[in-house]
């Protein structure tokens, strides 16, 4: 990505967007009826952090009558880590507009789900092995998130190594907890019945890859969007998502924690967060050994 496309996608940016859409939103939510969200559902792209979730909005914002306002959910803002109440958070879902996407890190809580419903809104999530998403998130703490609570912190610490065994330990206090207390909350959405489940590793394999994007077009058709002809849209999609477009991307790929992460970390890793590995370890990804699973 080139310093022009870094600026328009950077946090000031993307926050000023949304400011200036602030008025047409809510216009178009105040005009609109039941009918309106029955054919043109919300679309929350939903994920734990640093799993894809721009990866996932390409593909939403490629779907037929969407629209993007710059909306974004967050159950604890980068700025300040203070987690918003559920009455905050359902506010902010009964405000979406018709067919609008809106990016989101939400915990998984039954009232959620059902606020998502109330709005006939489509919640596609995507997640990611939690050992990869701690390697990520420490290099995105230090070297990208200027805007974060924790960027200081982290960019004081010149070793990687030391960095990463702070994303698992965290700092000791309510604001930035262990690994397994900032990335639990969010994986109760994978037994969700109603969301659209996806793992990142599956979202970038050539073998999967398709079919994955498949049960997006299925899911927003069945939630009333309107479609064409699905495989044709699908191809479309596929052809959509480009990870290195993001302005957080790193260097994506799958089970990097088994070359990029110490022997110490991984074993840290596992301490800190043995049923979340597990989890992950549960459901394989096509063309990865038994040993990358481990």
């Amino acid at each position: 990505m080139n310093l022009k496309d870094k600026l328009v996608k950077s946090a000031p940016a993307r926050k000023g967007k949304a400011a200036l859409n602030r008025v047409p939103r809510m216009i178009r939510r105040l005009q609109a009826s039941d009918a309106d969200y029955a054919t043109h559902p919300p679309i929350i792209v939903n994920s734990l952090p640093k799993s894809g979730t721009h990866l996932m909005m390409q593909l939403a914002d490629a779907l037929p009558g969407v629209v993007n306002y710059g909306t974004f959910l967050a159950q604890t803002p980068s700025l300040t880590l203070k987690e918003r109440s559920r009455a905050q958070i359902d506010a902010r879902i009964a405000a979406l507009a018709p067919g609008e996407v809106v990016g989101a890190h939400l915990y998984y809580s039954p009232e959620t789900a059902a606020a998502f419903a109330k709005r006939n809104a489509l919640h596609l999530f995507i997640w990611r092995d939690p050992r990869d998403v701690i390697l990520s998130e420490a290099h995105y703490l230090a070297e990208m998130a200027r805007f974060h609570a924790m960027h200081a912190t982290f960019k004081k610490i010149s070793d990687p190594e030391a960095r990463v065994k702070l994303a698992l330990t965290g700092d000791g206090t309510s604001r930035y907890p262990d690994a397994h207390a900032r990335v639990a909350p969010y994986l109760g959405w994978c037994d969700d019945p109603q969301a659209v489940v996806m793992r990142y590793e599956r979202a970038i394999h050539p073998k999967t890859q398709a079919g994955e994007v498949a049960r997006v077009v299925a899911a927003f058709v069945k939630q009333g969007g309107e479609v064409a002809d699905q495989a044709i849209l699908t191809q479309s999609l596929v052809q959509a998502v480009a990870p290195k477009h993001s302005h957080t991307f790193h260097k994506g790929g799958v089970a990097r924690w088994m070359q990029e992460m110490s022997t110490s970390n991984q074993a840290l890793a596992k301490d800190i967060m043995p049923s979340l590995i597990a989890l992950a370890q549960a459901d394989p990804i096509p063309g990865q050994s038994t040993e990358e699973q481990a």
